[in-house]
């Protein structure tokens, strides 16, 4: 039972000693914290978000953890593609697997630019999920090594059978800091 566990755990470390950069990010109505890997190859990403709106269906939240897998691309260009699975509190409890990609291109003066998306179907989540999406576009300006000013916009959006129970927990501009390591 020892040697499958230390095996095991043996495999997943390289997973976690990956790159990546972790962003704390602010919206008009939503934060957010994201973790996504950097480089080739397999790594980790984490993702919350919070929406802040006051009304009468509360906060809506959702948190998961996926495998992206970094593509070999030309040098100004990353490609990582992957899956997560996400919790949802919105309007209810749900859960979605959902499978989408980043694109970053490298820019100059020490800046890049990226677009990420991803989708879940209703085959794909629980409850009565229509959909779930998530999409983002922004920029990185690096002015140190290891941290980035970002900007952007995200649209993250569940949509239920129930069309009065959709929900967009951001849809707007948004500023953050970023951290490489």
């Amino acid at each position: 039972m020892i040697k499958p566990a230390l095996l095991a755990l043996a495999i997943s470390l390289p997973l976690t000693a990956v790159a990546g950069d972790t962003t704390l990010a602010r919206g008009s109505h939503y934060d957010f914290l994201t973790r996504m890997p950097t480089g080739l190859g397999p790594g980790i990403s984490i993702d919350h978000l919070q929406s802040r709106d006051d009304n009468s269906a509360g906060t809506a939240k959702a948190s998961g953890i996926g495998l992206m897998f970094g593509l070999p691309i030309p040098t100004l260009l990353r490609v990582d593609v992957g899956a997560k699975a996400m919790y949802l509190q919105s309007a209810g409890h749900a859960s979605a697997a959902m499978v989408g990609g980043r694109l970053t291109v490298d820019l100059p003066a020490s800046s890049e630019a990226f677009v990420q998306g991803f989708y879940a179907p209703a085959s794909a989540a629980s409850g009565s999920i229509k959909s779930v999406s998530d999409s983002m576009i922004g920029v990185r300006w690096s002015p140190l090594k290891l941290v980035c000013i970002e900007a952007g916009y995200r649209v993250f959006e569940v949509k239920r059978e129930d069309h009065s129970r959709d929900r967009s927990l951001a849809d707007g501009a948004y500023a953050g800091v970023s951290v490489a390591f």
